[in-house]
């Protein structure tokens, strides 16, 4: 009786370290140190083993095969005294394989992946003192496990990818502790060096440029509808650009009383960028040049576009308008009454439209709004009833809240009362 009671210990040991395997490997780093800050029990334990993951992994692979040897050789000993030496040992393979599939490996691994977290911190601290008691076996495995690497010429894997980011900035997204703004804004970084300058560049067809040998007082009735900060400037003999000039030097040169100067001569020396330069690279050499356009030009050196500093950034934060840009329509109006908006239009503008005010900041958005209320991503055509309005989900994906209609919920009748 006692070996069948040491054997169900072994099974439990077995699935103890499997299921911790799952759940440490699982959860991240940032996690970890989440936890920690939030100072959750088996938090400290949990950020050592995750800083160090190869020992980690040593820690618990010895642990997990030293019990599953043991089992076995108990398990083999136990049917070997009760059926015999010849059909014992081939019981004991069969019947213990099956018992650590289904008790050591399979149940606390799926239980770990579902788990994670809770199973991380409660057992990360035994795990750590196992991994500190056996400091010298560890670190003969991690000597051997680096030799190899040296000799096949491997190189750790990165702790975490682009793609693992981008992921959690969307599970971020549908629990809520991202906005979607913040999640767009964190693709559109990486995304970066994916595009060149060919694709945000303002083609040359639609680039507003002047001779440069042009003077101040010719060129005064030719801007004045503009609301350009910087122009190129062209030479008529080759059609290249020369200078960029800014409406300061232009300002500049009508207060000192520079009528006739030639605007050529006050302009600066442009930034060129080839074509297929990676955005990101070409907003590093804008910044470091201190320059806010660069002449997109192809191979033989012909102008092709340009490409802003505000192009760049838009390609990070989104749509940036000026006074002079005309805004795009925060709502459509559906009825009197009724109003199609977007999941990131802001609640104020909805506050506004239904002189109303509503729980939450002016700048939050109207998805906000409804995923506070209802603590979960709605399904189209869903509708709800939010603080005095109707509301009805237009449009929706499985991460976010893309159209909704509002409405005012109208006052009940006395029979319905």
């Amino acid at each position: 009786m006692n070996d069948i009671f040491s054997l169900a210990g072994l099974l439990i040991l077995s699935g103890f370290f499997s299921g911790s395997e799952t759940a440490l490997v699982t959860l991240s780093v940032a996690r970890a140190e989440a936890l920690a800050k939030e100072g959750r029990a088996g938090a400290k334990a949990l950020v050592q083993l995750k800083r160090n993951p190869t020992r980690m992994l040593i820690t618990i692979l010895i642990g997990n095969n030293v019990v599953n040897i043991a089992a076995s050789a108990l398990a083999t000993l136990v049917a070997t005294k009760h059926l015999g030496g010849h059909l014992g040992p081939g019981v004991a393979v069969g019947v213990l394989t099956f018992l650590i599939l289904i008790f050591g490996e399979i149940t606390p691994k799926s239980l770990a992946t579902r788990f994670a977290e809770r199973i991380s911190l409660l057992a990360s601290p035994p795990i750590y003192a196992l991994e500190r008691l056996l400091t010298p076996l560890v670190w003969f495995f991690e000597g051997i496990i680096r030799a190899v690497h040296r000799m096949t010429g491997t190189n750790n894997d990165p702790t975490i990818t682009e793609l693992e980011l981008i992921n959690l900035a969307g599970h971020g997204e549908v629990e809520g502790t991202i906005e979607r703004e913040e999640r767009e804004m964190i693709e559109r970084i990486f995304n970066l060096n994916d595009l060149v300058a060919a694709d945000v560049m303002t083609p040359s067809r639609d680039v507003f440029q002047l001779d440069c040998n042009l003077s101040i007082e010719t060129i005064i009735d030719l801007i004045d509808h503009q609301s350009y900060s910087r122009i190129p400037l062209f030479n008529t003999g080759t059609g290249e650009i020369v200078k960029i000039l800014q409406l300061r030097d232009i300002l500049h040169a009508l207060a000192n009383k520079r009528y006739s100067a030639q605007i050529g001569d006050l302009g600066h020396e442009p930034v060129f960028c080839p074509e297929n330069q990676p955005i990101g690279e070409l907003l590093s050499s804008l910044r470091k040049s201190k320059q806010h356009m660069a002449v997109v030009v192809n191979e033989h050196g012909a102008m092709q576009g340009v490409v802003t500093l505000e192009d760049l950034l838009e390609e990070v934060v989104g749509e940036i308008y000026d006074e002079s840009d005309d805004l795009p329509d925060e709502y459509m109006l559906l009825a009197e009454g009724k109003i199609l908006v977007d999941g990131s239009t802001e609640l104020r503008v909805v506050e506004n439209f239904f002189d109303i005010d509503l729980p939450g900041k002016p700048t939050d958005t109207v998805s906000l709004w409804i995923l506070e209320d209802i603590e979960r991503i709605p399904d189209e055509d869903e509708q709800f009833e939010i603080d005095g309005l109707k509301v009805l989900i237009q449009g929706a994906s499985n991460s976010r809240i893309e159209q909704i209609i509002v409405e005012r919920v109208p006052p009940k009748s006395e029979e319905e009362e």
